[in-house]
């Protein structure tokens, strides 16, 4: 039985985590289960970053704590993960939350339909077995960020006793969606362009200090002549690689302003926190 494997997590918990608070029943510290959203024909990346946002946006109240599945996950062995892979169904989740100590559930499920997206949360009272509140939502389909508008009001709605702790705001914060769509471009791409401004920039010096070279040997030439006349063969090698290497020069340092350029828009495009790796890394 789940509740059996179970048994191993509760007594590790820390007293922190297993005691009660003895405040008095109005600041009676509230605990809370977190189940992971089931994703019915959206990404299920979408939806675990949902969940965690949903955990997160309840860490924000007051007298609440919270535990999500992962954590659950990170403190059990194998082959308990295996038998909690999927468990959705009430009984299933009954015996974890009790085995967990919690009193109240909150379960979730986004779905698109038709290309309509549906928003659904609904907290339980673990003691009472019943449903204290439910919100579903149906949304205009679009990249999946209209979800993460949904969290902040849903828990508001489901936990209206709970006020904020100080200095916490509600809703998910407008930079969590990057984590759904996040910017196109690796890293790689924006390293590699300054790589390429930075070798053409140096090209350009050495571009340079050849043509500074070129003309100190013309200069040295017409002043060895002592008035005789020139070789013609001489002085125009010597004026032709003058110009060349201005000419590279030039033409190495536009290259690097451009190259700059083009690394300057790209940084707008670049992923710099990896989100497209994993979408709920430092989230919490």
């Amino acid at each position: 039985m789940i509740t059996t494997l179970l048994l191993s997590l509760t007594l590790t918990q820390t007293p922190a985590a297993t005691t009660t608070t003895t405040a008095p029943t109005t600041t009676k510290v509230l605990r809370v289960a977190v189940y992971e959203f089931e994703a019915n024909g959206v990404d299920p990346k979408v939806a675990r970053l949902v969940t965690d946002s949903v955990v997160s946006e309840l860490r924000k109240l007051q007298r609440i704590s919270v535990v999500s599945m992962d954590e659950v996950r990170a403190m059990l062995d194998l082959e308990t993960k295996k038998q909690l892979t999927g468990c959705t169904e009430a009984s299933c989740l009954s015996e974890i939350a009790d085995s967990l100590g919690v009193e109240g559930i909150v379960i979730g499920s986004l779905a698109n339909v038709g290309g309509q997206d549906v928003f659904g949360m609904r907290r339980i009272d673990q003691h009472e077995a019943k449903t204290l509140g439910v919100v579903s939502q149906r949304l205009e389909g679009a990249n999946g960020e209209e979800y993460l508008a949904c969290v902040g009001p849903a828990v508001l709605e489901l936990f209206p006793e709970f006020g904020l702790r100080p200095g916490q705001d509600r809703g998910v914060a407008a930079e969590v969606a990057l984590r759904i769509n996040p910017p196109p471009l690796p890293t790689w791409v924006f390293w590699s362009g300054i790589a390429a401004s930075g070798a053409l920039v140096a090209g350009g010096i050495t571009a340079g200090v050849l043509n500074v070279a070129e003309r100190a040997s013309l200069s040295d030439y017409l002043a060895t002549a002592g008035g005789e006349p020139l070789e013609g063969a001489v002085f125009v090698e010597k004026n032709t690689n003058i110009t060349n290497t201005a000419g590279t020069a030039w033409a190495l340092v536009g290259g690097a302003v451009i190259a700059g350029a083009a690394t300057s828009v790209v940084a707008l495009f670049t992923d710099w926190n990896n989100y497209g790796a994993d979408p709920t890394v430092n989230l919490q």
